[in-house]
């Protein structure tokens, strides 16, 4: 799997207990340049992996994960109220 923005998130933690998943950085499956297309992306990394050129990135266990998910959003929502009473003062 590539990780790309965060979409693959989700469905990362749906196969993890199903799967041996393989999570890469898109910059070391990155596919010559050209006439781009899912499949030939597929392609290229699914060869990728068969030759065991894929170097998987480090995943926290999933308690780990799941702390600092509740510490990001902790931390923005904090951000958040805080500028809502910025904005009250200076009304």
């Amino acid at each position: 799997m590539e990780s790309t923005e965060k979409y693959w998130i989700p469905v990362f933690n749906v196969l993890e207990d199903s799967c041996n998943i393989t999570l890469a950085h898109p910059k070391y499956v990155k596919a010559i340049r050209g006439k781009k297309t899912d499949k030939k992306d597929a392609k290229w990394i699914a060869d990728l992996f068969k030759h065991d050129l894929v170097a998987g990135s480090f995943m926290p266990p999933h308690a780990i994960r799941q702390l600092r998910d509740f510490i990001r959003y902790r931390f923005k929502r904090t951000n958040i109220m805080s500028s809502e009473k910025n904005h009250l003062q200076t009304v």
